[in-house]
């Protein structure tokens, strides 16, 4: 299937849900996406622990494998960093 701007937005959407519904927390975002030949693979945001004030929020990073209709094939945390951190850890 060709990479269309709408079917991206479609699974970004349909990933987003279902990271929020396995990890129960809230996800806000997809910070990455790409195809791999059958899959499409996300990087999604997640609120891991919530603090006051909210610059100190645990994030996580969650790397989900979906097919077209964005069904979950696989997930893990690839990361784990409070949201005022700037920089890379590469």
């Amino acid at each position: 299937m060709a990479f269309s701007r709408a079917h991206a937005k479609d699974v970004s959407r349909a990933a987003m849900i279902e990271v929020a519904h396995l990890t129960g927390k809230d996800a806000e975002k997809v910070v990455a996406l790409r195809r791999e030949g059958d899959d499409w693979v996300l990087d999604v945001e997640v609120v891991d622990l919530r603090r006051v004030p909210d610059t100190t929020d645990f994030m996580a990073t969650y790397r989900v494998h979906v097919d077209d209709a964005g069904n979950v094939l696989r997930m893990h945390r690839v990361r784990r960093y409070v949201r005022a951190w700037v920089g890379d850890q590469s």
